[in-house]
């Protein structure tokens, strides 16, 4: 358990401030003193008990109870000594009662005369004269400090400041108590003298782009020189992280010595040091007017003296100006040295002129290193030199014993300072870690030995490293150390003085509890009162991730004076910023794509206070990871092997390894291999020629997902022949392993080799592959081998086969050893008798099955070739496999049938019979293809009979039709550039793998085997997305066609046949003439078509869909009888499946076109959605597609109406697409619904009815929606993939614009997304995408509102018409034709999407858009801003239009009732943290559409403005915690419905709450009552309501939902009433407030635990509730002291003890942290101000005299902060600073920080006080100002005032006509 305790702490803060041209600088010094008081003439008392509400709690319950840094203590039960004690001490959230600031000793000459006792005074006895302005605890036992130490010849000190603060005699001084000494037991005489050093180090105070040199020079006994190079300082880095170097001068004679530092540009610094037996450490600042304190403060180097003359003056600034003029680069001039000599260089000179002041730095006074002698014990293992720790270089500790580090096994290190039995005198030491580090120490202690009264004690620092966090140990040690964490740093207080002898570190755990420890470094100081505690720098702490799937959110504690946080992501080079008000940030997206699951996305995270920003966190990795199993992996697919399958498969999201499932078909349960890793696993060891059933899944951390679907295939035997023909054999068997008959010779050549062949002993010989062996083969590593690519005439590649004699060759048959793939390329060549070599023309290659599982080959010879000597070669498609391998090869004898059948016809479509073809004719061929020859068939004996039953039906004037003539306007050559069309020409035949098909191909003037423009393409029915389709060249005439399957689902193969035209569209027809290809199908099965491509006669369309009507009927009546009959009665096993539904029956096909669709679906399904009116409904669907496809491309600037005279450029990239979108039936992947991938778009079984079921849109003349459908909303998403422009495209978002598009009716619930969520997002002032891409639509849908004016249906007669009246039509054509765009800049089209769509929208509108877009969260680059600004800005506020504020405005003159016109009402009213705005216009309401909200916060006098939100109600509410304890004011402007402005109002200041009150978005109420109260669920149309069944809130949830109306009661028997709060993140609490509104049983006794994890609970408090106005705060404490504290906690628990049966109410319950800085103006009680003329000195330094003089103007105030890094700005009511201006014409003004004083020795000046200030100018001053304004300042570092950010201010007061005299009373030092 964390736990913060901290004390009032005391010092004193004077700050003398100086405002000029140059702008505000605040000097501050730090000193110790009492509380002041303030006493006013005028008889009336300022009102002590209005103090201002604290962190933790509400001002009510405050009241009279103790002070706190968090808030006011209330248990009345304390005693009197626990007040009186408690009225001493403070709260600080981050120390508990340790030492951080202490005042310097004072001399041993001067303890004499000290008190003893500084107890004694109490001020609140003392008299208040007329009008008291007392601290707000005047009742407070004040103690004394210490006395600080003061140098009398401090001539380091400005001039101005002597002056200043000058003692001038006073009437009457303060009684003044001496300052307690700080303990000291050291003895002169049992110390050593220690050998002194000097070390120097340079700190960059002000940023310079690159390093810097300085010469370090020592002189005095003796001489040294060094050099230092400072590393280059960013621009925004913090002090945090400033560059530093230091150099060290060990060993030094005592003596005097000068220091001097010079750089190049610098004025030389010097210093003079006394060396006297100590280490002093000298620390420079390069910068200006840095003040530090009279204990410790740098030196400063000043840059700017670049004339060299070693002086700053007019004379150097005048040099910059005369470079910057001239435009002239010289280094010298650069200070900054970022490459230019600029106006930030002569600034910076200019700001050191108007504000220099010679600082001299204070040396801190440490223990050199080289009097230590450090050891690490036995089991402490030493990773570098121990000796460099103590010079800050760092060191790795490992522990030598296995484990990690711990209390029993810890790292051990000793420092011996004993020398000669002499100690060595120290106050403190710090022992550092690295920022950042793993290894970093998390607990442990040191033990001190020391000297004191000559016996030689132990004393113990223990250290759990939380920070702030003092440990008291019980180790029983003689004294405890209070330990404090500084900015990482250990710091160990020795209390005073004492006479170290030996110190020891042990330590016990490490951050990330491993065997490591890193320490960076190890000091030890002689004096801790020269430390001026760390800035707090707010960076946010305890940041933690939650990663989920394609997300994460991050969590981190709230920090207080900080307005906002930013998030920096980054991915490798790529970085991105986030901003929040939260504490929470859920992230989506990067650089606005999905986040990635296991991708490491670094993140950091910093605080915001305006232009103030703390620095950003250590780095922390965020993984999103999967929150479920994956889906089922896709596209698996399996090759045969012998004895093998091969298994291959998509890869799946969120995968880590895959399973693969396989039986055998006939097996009843599945083996499984796990844990694969690819995309592949090669199964092997099954058995022969058997089918196995495979399936993959896939796995992640979180299980093993769903089943892809069932793959299947059958293993190959191993080296199975294939049964070759023997048709006309001419190498006859002669058994096998023998060469076959009539072959002389084989050879093979190049790459190609023989395996396991007998017969080739020799290389190059291939006998082997004529010797009935199937064992024997040839094989080349390759796709190709001479097939493809043939050796050309006169060239050898290939197999060379000499036979015995000529023979009159015809074919050749070959096989492979085992099926690989397809050969689809072959080459011959044959040496004739002349023994020339030639091609053989006319040949062609087709697959056959051998008919037991196996293929071969045909090489066939249209024409006979004579030749005794062969040479062939073959090629696969595809390459793949990259293997040719062949085992057998066989020669036939040429027959002329195959010729004699095809020579029956005289076309290329063998539709046309010969003249002379005769009954008789065909007779004579039929006999001759029954004839065997060698037993066996003519190979081609099927095919051929095809061809003779289809001579015979021409013979018989029957006809043969089914010929497709093919569209050539239908082809991707100059088709405009729109994604996902398709050009496929249905040919109406569904066709298998194992199907023998013939495509014939004809064409005018073309000859047989030429090559076309065309290509087949076979497509898997119902098939998954990737590899669904094939394409096959085809050649005039001919075409033997064998299908490869597709899909190794267990489901039937094949699927529907396409011709894809490839030609050119030519716009001259004359010149180039259409192409006339017609083409027909053989084998197969036909399936009903509809092709209205280009058919716009009305009578001609109703004809073609009357007979699809028909023709449909008929089909689905007789599909499942053909089924049974074709597929389960025929010989194909790949289409041997059930028939079920239809659902994967290859026939249930049917293809509808249009000009802009095709519809690939199911026909039973077709049917289906018809209903029973089958011909109207089809019309109305196509009507409706074809209308809708019309409206969406319009939108994107497409049609086929053009003016005449129209330029033919302007039309090529302008009309409609020639080729058509494809709504396919697909399979669906993991998770989808519907798809578009490449040319399609999948749809599933049910969707099909849907996509033939739409009804026209009837719209009137301006396209006002009066009746009709449009498809749902996936149709039109899923064509919105397709057709969206990519120039801009985002996938999921600007898709929908169409589907918003098909279905908007112009009104604001016709659209997907919410318009409050848009308001959201464009007042958000955040950057990127809207995480809801439902939200980020509107962006594109408000564009179209904005600027096309009719209604959403509205279509237009011609492109001119489209380009004037739609903006996207616009955007679009400008994308695709850039150079179209208007504009004198030209339009290009670079960068990422965002920047070219904000150039396209521009150039569409013709307006500057930069304001549109980055309200969308888009930032405009350099080129697009260059670009846009030639335009006209926007200013309307199109951002917040929506549809019906478009509609109001349709045919209507602009409105000028808002416009520029002073007409809002607007009134502010805050509870807490939270302001409602009551709204209202005078005038316009009819044209009122909402309101744009702006906060409005006034910084260095400043207004600055940002948006807070849109209404379009009479109210809004603003959630404004993020800005406690400031001061808005709300800037309201009314927006009609033209988007145009009204005058702004401004509403009245109002302040907001700082009580630290914690959100309760993320918290979980849970309890052990009972309760019978529900919790009704929101209403419909909520968002956060599902519809589905959901669980209702519980009852408890009643008492944290923030509503005062609302109330939980419950009991429980038997057992003690609790309600568990659940943080659900660590956070600090402090407070909780228990509320009970109304009637109801209130808790009584009670206990508040909290816990970090659930388990372990720590008590904070208890008590009985005594509800004051039915509320009560009550602090946490920890028992013992009486302070208020401060836990970190996740769990919350209020037990109501002794309660057991009692029904308990609970209206609400509030958790408080520590709240942020805080300044208010003092009040009397009676409300008026404690401003006035100063009566009489007020001497608040007695050392020096420093005073307020008598009569000055005075300003008093109290703040909550830290004195030491806070200041103070009042303003008047002009935003001028409030001061008086002296002779020299500067303003100038004063002020005093007064803080608590201290009240124990080992209290500190910590992270938060409370107390008063005063602000005064000189008398005589004229004060123009009627009223002022107070602005309270923290700053990162005390001695530079650098980081300076606003963290309170006040609101706008009155100053009183006529001054009232004011006396100052209270002690001072």
């Amino acid at each position: 358990m964390k736990r913060r305790c901290s004390r009032f702490l005391a010092g004193l803060l004077a700050a003398v401030m100086v405002v000029s041209s140059g702008g505000l600088e605040v000097a501050a010094r730090r000193s110790v003193g009492q509380w002041a008081e303030v006493d006013a003439e005028d008889g009336k008392n300022l009102d002590t008990d209005s103090k201002t509400e604290e962190d933790s709690g509400s001002n009510e319950d405050a009241k009279d109870s103790t002070t706190s840094e968090e808030g006011q203590k209330d248990d009345s039960s304390t005693s009197d000594e626990e007040n009186k004690e408690s009225n001493e001490s403070s709260n600080d959230d981050e120390t508990d009662n340790m030492p951080d600031e202490t005042p310097q000793k004072e001399d041993p000459a001067k303890e004499e005369d000290k008190k003893e006792d500084s107890d004694k005074t109490d001020t609140s006895d003392q008299d208040l004269e007329d009008k008291d302005v007392l601290d707000k605890n005047s009742d407070e036992k004040n103690a004394s400090d210490k006395d600080a130490e003061q140098n009398p010849a401090d001539t380091d000190k400005p001039s101005e400041e002597k002056k200043d603060t000058e003692a001038l005699p006073t009437e009457e001084e303060p009684e003044v108590e001496e300052p307690e000494e700080r303990a000291t037991s050291v003895s002169a005489n049992s110390l050593r003298v220690l050998e002194g050093s000097i070390e120097v180090r340079v700190i960059s105070g002000v940023p310079v782009n690159s390093d810097q040199t300085f010469e370090v020079k020592l002189q005095g006994p003796e001489d040294f020189t060094e050099t230092l190079v400072l590393p280059r300082r960013a621009k925004g880095e913090s002090d945090m992280a400033a560059p530093s170097e230091s150099v060290r001068f060990p060993r030094l004679t005592d003596g005097t010595y000068r220091l001097s530092v010079h750089g190049d540009g610098y004025l030389t610094y010097t210093q003079d040091i006394e060396v006297d037996g100590m280490g002093y450490r000298v620390q420079l600042y390069t910068g200006n007017a840095v003040v530090g304190t009279p204990e410790a403060r740098p030196g400063l180097l000043f840059r700017g003296d670049v004339n060299g003359d070693g002086k700053l003056d007019d004379a150097d600034a005048t040099a910059i100006v005369d470079a910057i003029e001239s435009g002239t680069y010289e280094a010298i001039y650069d200070l900054d040295k970022n490459g230019v000599v600029d106006l930030i260089d002569l600034n910076y000179l200019t700001d050191v002129l108007e504000h220099q002041a010679v600082q001299q730095a204070i040396p801190e006074k440490v223990i050199p290193p080289e009097e230590v002698k450090v050891s690490a014990s036995k089991g402490t293992l030493v990773e570098g030199s121990l000796e460099s720790m103590l010079e800050g270089k760092g060191v790795v500790l490992r522990s030598d014993a296995s484990g990690e580090i711990s209390a029993n096994n810890p790292i051990e290190l000793s420092f011996d300072f004993e020398k000669d039995h002499d100690s060595v005198a120290m106050e403190g030491m710090v022992v550092a870690s690295p920022k950042g580090s793993e290894n970093g120490i998390a607990e442990g202690y040191v033990l001190i030995v020391y000297e004191e009264n000559g016996q030689e004690l132990t004393g113990v620092g223990e250290f759990p490293i939380q920070e702030g966090l003092r440990a008291v140990s019980a180790r029983g040690y003689k004294k405890n150390f209070p330990v404090k964490l500084e900015n990482g740093s250990m710091v160990i207080d020795f209390s005073g003085l004492i006479a170290v002898k030996k110190v020891t570190l042990f330590v016990t755990k490490t951050s990330n509890t491993s065997n490591l420890a890193e320490i960076s470094r190890v000091e030890f100081l002689n004096d801790m009162e020269s430390r001026i505690p760390e800035p707090e720098m707010n960076i946010p702490k305890n940041i933690t991730v939650t990663p989920a799937n394609k997300m994460f959110t991050l969590q981190w504690d709230k920090e207080a004076n900080v307005t906002s946080y930013e998030i920096s992501i980054t991915v490798g080079e790529d970085i991105e910023y986030r901003r929040t008000t939260a504490t929470t940030l859920t992230i989506q997206q990067f650089k606005n794509d999905k986040l990635e699951n296991g991708t490491e996305y670094i993140v950091r995270v910093q605080s915001v206070n305006g232009e103030w920003k703390s620095g950003f966190s250590d780095a922390i990795k965020a993984v999103p990871k999967v929150d479920k199993v994956p889906p089922a992996p896709d596209h698996v697919k399996i090759m045969s092997g012998v004895r093998s399958l091969e298994i291959s498969w998509g890869e799946t999201e969120d995968a880590d390894t895959y399973t693969v499932y396989y039986k055998e078909a006939s097996a009843s349960s599945y083996e499984k291999v796990s844990g694969i890793t690819g995309l592949y696993y090669l199964l092997e060891g099954l058995k022969d020629d058997t089918t196995y059933q495979v399936y993959v899944t896939a796995s992640n951390d979180l299980g093993e997902g769903k089943p892809s679907l069932t793959a299947s295939e059958k293993t190959l035997s191993g080296l199975v022949a294939a049964k070759l023909p023997t048709y006309k054999l001419i190498n006859t068997d002669n058994g096998a392993g023998a060469l076959s008959n009539h072959i002389k010779s084989a050879s093979i050549t190049g790459s190609a080799v023989m395996v396991d062949s007998n017969l080739d002993t020799e290389a190059g010989s291939a006998l082997g592959l004529f010797d009935n062996n199937y064992n024997s083969y040839m094989e080349v590593k390759d796709w190709d081998y001479a097939g493809a690519y043939p050796a050309g005439a006169g060239g050898k590649k290939g197999i060379i086969v000499e036979l015995d004699d000529f023979y009159s060759v015809g074919m050749i048959s070959l096989a492979e050893p085992i099926d690989r793939g397809s050969y689809t390329y072959a080459s011959v060549y044959y040496w004739d008798k002349d023994g020339k070599q030639q091609a053989a023309s006319n040949i062609s290659i087709v697959r056959r099955s051998a008919g037991n599982n196996r293929w071969y080959y045909l090489i066939k010879f249209k024409e006979a070739v004579e030749t005794n000597k062969l040479m062939f070669g073959i090629g696969r498609y595809g390459s793949s496999p990259r293997l040719v391998t062949v085992s057998e090869v066989r020669i036939h004898e040429y027959d002329s049938l195959e010729q004699d059948i095809l020579n029956l016809y005289t076309d290329n479509l063998y539709l046309t019979l010969r003249e002379d073809v005769t009954e008789a004719t065909l007779d004579e061929l039929q006999e001759r293809l029954d004839t065997q020859n060698q037993g066996d068939y003519h190979p081609e004996k099927e095919m051929l009979q095809k061809e003779l039953d289809a001579a015979r039906k021409l013979l018989n004037t029957e006809g043969l039709g089914n010929v497709l003539k093919v569209n050539p306007r239908i082809t991707s050559h100059n088709d405009v550039a729109v994604g996902g069309r398709n050009g496929w020409q249905p040919l109406g035949v569904a066709a298998a793998p194992g199907d023998d098909l013939v495509v014939y191909v004809g064409r005018s003037g073309m000859k047989e085997g030429a090559n076309t423009s065309i290509q087949l393409v076979y497509t898997q029915y119902h098939a998954e997305a990737g590899g669904f389709f094939k394409t096959i060249n085809l050649k005039i005439g001919r075409n033997e066609i064998s299908l490869n399957k597709l899909s190794s689902t267990e489901a039937e193969k094949g699927g529907a046949l396409y011709i894809q035209y490839n030609g050119k569209n030519p716009t001259d027809k004359e010149k180039n003439p259409l192409d006339d290809y017609a083409v027909r199908v053989s084998g197969g099965g036909c399936f009903p078509v509809l092709n209205l491509y280009g058919v716009t006669d009305e009578t001609e369309r109703n004809s073609k869909i009357h007979t699809y009507v028909e023709e449909l009927n008929a089909y689905i009546g007789t599909l499942k009888a053909e089924h049974e009959s074709t597929h389960m009665g025929g010989n194909n096993e790949h289409l041997k499946f059930a028939y079920g539904n239809g659902e994967n029956c290859i026939l249930n096909s049917t293809d509808i076109v249009t000009d802009q669709m095709m519809l690939s679906v199911p026909a039973t399904q077709v049917a289906s959605g018809l209903g029973a009116d089958k011909e109207a409904n089809l019309k109305n669907t196509l009507q409706a597609m074809e209308d809708m496809l019309v409206l969406f491309y319009q939108h994107k600037g497409l049609t086929n109406s053009f003016a005449e005279g129209t330029d033919a450029a302007i039309i090529n990239k302008n009309h409609l697409p020639y080729r058509y979108l494809n709504i396919r039936y697909m399979r669906m992947f993991a998770g989808a619904f519907m798809y578009a991938s490449g040319n399609h778009i999948g749809i599933e079984w049910g969707s099909v009815p849907g996509v033939v079921s739409g009804v026209p849109i009837k719209a009137d003349a301006n396209g006002k929606y009066e009746s009709g459908r449009y498809f749902g909303w996936g149709i039109a998403h899923e064509i919105g993939h397709d057709i969206n422009e990519g120039a801009y495209a985002y996938a999921e978002v600007t898709n929908n614009y169409f589907s918003v598009l098909a279905q908007a009716k112009d009104t604001n619930d016709s659209v997907r997304f919410k318009y409050s969520n848009v308001y959201d997002k464009v007042t958000s002032g955040t950057t990127g995408y809207a995480s809801n891409v439902f939200t980020q639509l509107g962006m594109y849908w408000q564009l179209h509102l904005a600027y096309d004016k009719d209604y959403n249906y509205k279509t237009y007669g011609n492109y001119q018409e489209i380009m004037d009246n739609l903006f996207f039509a616009r955007v679009d054509s400008y994308a695709r034709n850039p150079a179209a765009a208007p504009g004198s800049i030209a339009l290009t089209l670079s960068g990422d999407r965002d920047q070219k769509l904000m150039r396209l929208a521009s150039a569409a509108a013709q307006k500057d858009l930069s304001e549109f877009f980055t309200r969308w969260g888009m930032v405009p680059d350099a080129d697009t801003q260059k670009y846009v600004s030639q335009f006209p800005k926007e200013t309307r506020a199109i951002y917040y239009v929506d549809d019906e504020s478009r509609v109001f405005t349709m045919g209507k003159s602009e409105g000028s009732a808002i416009k520029g016109k002073s007409i809002v009402t607007a009134t502010a009213s805050i509870q807490d943290s939270e302001v409602t705005l009551n709204l209202g216009v005078s005038a316009g309401s009819n044209e009122l559409h909402g309101y744009e909200i702006s906060r409005v916060f006034i910084e260095n006098g400043k207004a600055r403005e940002e948006i807070a939100g849109f209404t379009t109600d009479a109210t809004f509410t603003d959630q404004v915690a993020f800005a406690a304890n400031h001061v808005v004011s709300y800037k309201v402007t009314a927006i009609d419905k033209w988007m145009n402005r009204s005058l702004a109002t401004t509403t009245e200041a109002v302040k907001i709450g700082g009580d630290g009150k914690i959100d309760k978005s993320f918290w979980t109420m849970a309890t052990n009552m009972t309760s019978e109260q529900k919790i009704d669920p929101p209403k419909d149309g909520e968002e956060n309501w599902l519809s589905c069944e959901a669980e209702t809130l519980a009852p408890i949830s009643l008492a944290a939902d923030d509503d005062a109306t609302t109330t939980y009661t419950g009991s429980i028997k038997d057992a003690a009433p609790y309600v568990l709060i659940q943080l659900n993140q660590s956070t600090k609490v402090t407070a909780l407030r228990y509320q009970l509104q109304g009637s109801g049983t209130p808790i009584g006794k009670y206990l508040i635990e909290v816990s970090m994890n659930g388990e372990n609970y720590t008590k904070v408090k208890e008590g009985t509730f005594d509800l004051n106005n039915g509320s009560q705060t009550v602090y946490f404490e920890n028992g013992k002291d009486p302070w208020v504290c401060t836990y970190d906690a996740v769990y919350i628990k209020l037990t109501a003890v002794g309660q057991s049966g009692k029904e308990l109410s609970i209206t609400e319950l509030d958790l408080y942290g520590p709240s942020g800085d805080n300044v208010e103006l003092l009040e009397t009680k009676d409300g008026e101000l404690g401003i006035g003329k100063l009566s009489a000195d007020f001497v608040y330094d007695t050392k020096t005299g420093e005073k307020i003089p008598a009569g000055s103007i005075i300003f008093t105030g109290e703040y909550k902060g830290n004195p030491a890094y806070n200041v103070f700005v009042l303003y008047d009511e002009d935003g001028k600073i409030v001061g008086s201006t002296n002779a020299d014409g500067t303003l100038e003004s004063t002020q005093i920080i007064l803080a608590p004083e201290l009240t124990d020795e080992k209290a500190m000046l910590g992270e938060t006080s409370e107390g008063r200030w005063v602000y005064w100018l000189p008398s005589g001053t004229s004060l123009s100002s009627k009223k002022i304004r107070v602005e309270m300042y923290r700053v990162d570092n005390a001695l530079t005032n650098e980081g300076q950010r606003m963290v309170s201010d006040t609101e706008l007061v009155t100053i009183p006509t006529t001054l009232p005299p004011i006396t100052l009373k209270g002690s001072t030092q």
